[in-house]
């Protein structure tokens, strides 16, 4: 990728050609950086702004995010609008979708009632897009051909071990997991698929107004359900406690009764659940792990305990994964948990 002052004027010059006038490099603010290798700034405008997102022409996921946002769209489901996009220099305009993330919000809100209501907002959001898009994922292209299957939730758990298990936390892995991750696979592979979104995490819902709007959904693929509703309410960002995750788990399976879509095994779909939860987890402490040691991004450091207490409540939980429950326990020793706020 260019450095960061060419960057600014290839901005420049496309704003420009789009309408965006009078905008000079200084003008642009970079937006914090997330787990993504993309970059994005602001560009300020007389009556709005607009965010750039950049990837390197090597990568082929800005085209991902652009033909999923279409699909998502044409759901009704609520995305930024595209402004500009050019393929060849990989850069597109699209809508601000502003800095009032469900986390930020939850983060700034004191009163408990009112960020419950906040995670059922979202809680309808992702039912409904589940719904709506689930039976049209064949008429994406890009997402026709994608399934969260056996390799990859194996992929997943390989990553856990190489991240965290072997680089960040320097032990020794005991080879009884390799079965105990392949019993999780053929489990969670065997359920039924909807469009799943894959990083459906507080970060990722933004709040405009009274309207929610989703980014980062270039990865989604088709995939078990409980998969998005653990990647919120097992959330590292933002801590639920049990009672609070058992009532939006119900809200959650009233409001897919309500959509038409029922789940009519609320105890197997709670079970799956948690076996989610362990795969999310891992996932998630993998990713930690990675962004902080490879790519230097050390604040990702700091939500590898919450992360781990997710996942050492989920072994508790279900009781098929002795191994994994031991080598949490060895983990446990030298990181501690979140103090509870």
């Amino acid at each position: 990728m260019s450095s960061d002052q060419e960057l600014r004027e290839l901005i420049c010059t496309f704003a420009t050609a789009n309408d965006f006038l009078g905008i000079v490099p200084e003008d642009l603010h970079l937006l914090a950086l997330g787990g993504s290798d993309r970059r994005f700034y602001r560009v300020p405008a007389k009556n709005k702004t607009c965010i750039a997102m950049v990837s390197s022409p090597s990568n082929d996921e800005q085209q991902t995010w652009l033909d999923i946002n279409q699909f998502l769209e044409s759901c009704s489901i609520a995305v930024p609008d595209i402004y500009a996009h050019d393929s060849e220099q990989s850069i597109m305009l699209v809508e601000d979708a502003g800095n009032m993330s469900l986390y930020h919000a939850l983060q700034a809100e004191k009163n408990r009632e009112v960020k419950l209501e906040l995670y059922k907002r979202s809680l309808v959001f992702l039912a409904e897009m589940q719904v709506r898009a689930t039976p049209r994922m064949l008429s994406c292209a890009c997402l026709s051909t994608r399934h969260f299957d056996y390799a990859a939730f194996r992929a997943e758990t390989d990553y856990f071990v190489r991240s965290f298990l072997q680089e960040y936390c320097r032990m020794e892995v005991p080879a009884e997991l390799a079965d105990e991750f392949h019993q999780l696979a053929l489990i969670l592979s065997n359920e039924k698929t909807e469009f799943m979104h894959r990083d459906f995490q507080s970060q990722n819902i933004h709040l405009i107004g009274d309207q929610i709007k989703i980014i980062d959904f270039q990865s989604a693929t088709a995939g078990p359900p409980h998969y998005d509703l653990v990647s919120l309410l097992k959330d590292a960002y933002v801590v639920l406690s049990t009672s609070e995750r058992e009532l939006l788990i119900q809200y959650y399976l009233e409001t897919r009764n309500k959509l038409g879509s029922p789940v009519y095994d609320p105890v197997a779909f709670t079970h799956t659940f948690h076996l989610c939860g362990l795969q999310r987890n891992m996932q998630a402490l993998a990713a930690f792990s990675f962004l902080g040691t490879h790519k230097k991004k050390t604040h990702f450091y700091s939500h590898i305990p919450t992360a781990l207490g997710y996942l050492e409540e989920a072994v508790h939980t279900i009781n098929n994964y002795p191994c994994l429950k031991a080598t949490i326990s060895i983990i446990r020793k030298q990181i501690k948990p979140q103090p509870k706020t």
